[in-house]
């Protein structure tokens, strides 16, 4: 799965930025959830950077499984490194604040947020896409309560957290081309298939689309 991701996602660097509307939407929420975080900051998946350019710490590192993607973030920030988000390759409370917008639903969230806890000396600050998202494609999101149970068992104190629905402003053939053209086309759970025909059908009468995402920053205990 991971070389997949990887993959897809390196042939979307050159379209991603004009494409994720949601993402960057997302990430704009996000910043202002992280309005006092300072210091050296980790952005996990970070892509080609819609949380960092948002935040106002010049110390920043971007790790992303991508290596175009990290080559690009770099261009931009300055630092970035290929990584895994479940084995983050830096020791423990390296940062001041991690942060991850739309990519930790692709990871074992129990690994992706105990690694962003562990490296963190401060906080952590999260925007993910949860059950509920998307639908009428069924791909695979993480429960809402799955997620604030894990901060909860890493003993973090939650701050602040919210859902907002984010809507996929596309319709017809290009709801599909939003897919392909993020990187995120892929369902790992390989469940759901759909005929030309039906695929047809499906986006033709499809109204609305969108992700749910919790947003929420954590506070990690001293």
């Amino acid at each position: 799965m991971k070389k997949i991701l990887s993959l897809r996602f390196s042939k979307a660097v050159d379209t991603y930025n004009k494409w994720a509307l949601p993402q960057r939407k997302s990430a704009l929420i996000l910043s202002y959830l992280l309005n006092e975080a300072s210091g050296k900051i980790l952005d996990v998946g970070c892509g080609t950077g819609f949380v960092s350019e948002n935040i106002g710490s010049s110390d920043i590192i971007g790790v992303d499984i991508s290596f175009p993607m990290s080559v690009y973030f770099k261009e931009r920030f300055g630092k970035a490194v290929v990584g895994d988000c479940e084995y983050l390759p830096f020791k423990d409370k390296s940062f001041d604040w991690a942060v991850s917008n739309f990519v930790l639903h692709w990871t074992d969230v129990d690994k992706s947020i105990g690694e962003m806890i562990r490296v963190s000396k401060k906080g952590i600050g999260v925007a993910i896409p949860i059950g509920g998202s998307v639908k009428a494609f069924g791909f695979p999101f993480p429960a809402e309560d799955k997620v604030l149970g894990l901060l909860t068992s890493y003993g973090c104190i939650i701050d602040k957290w919210f859902i907002r629905d984010i809507d996929i402003p596309y319709r017809g053939w290009d709801i599909l081309r939003f897919f392909h053209y993020t990187g995120t086309s892929y369902n790992p759970n390989g469940l759901v298939t759909f005929s030309r025909r039906k695929l047809e059908e499906k986006i033709r009468n499809m109204t609305s689309l969108y992700f749910r995402v919790l947003f929420f920053l954590c506070k990690i205990k001293s």
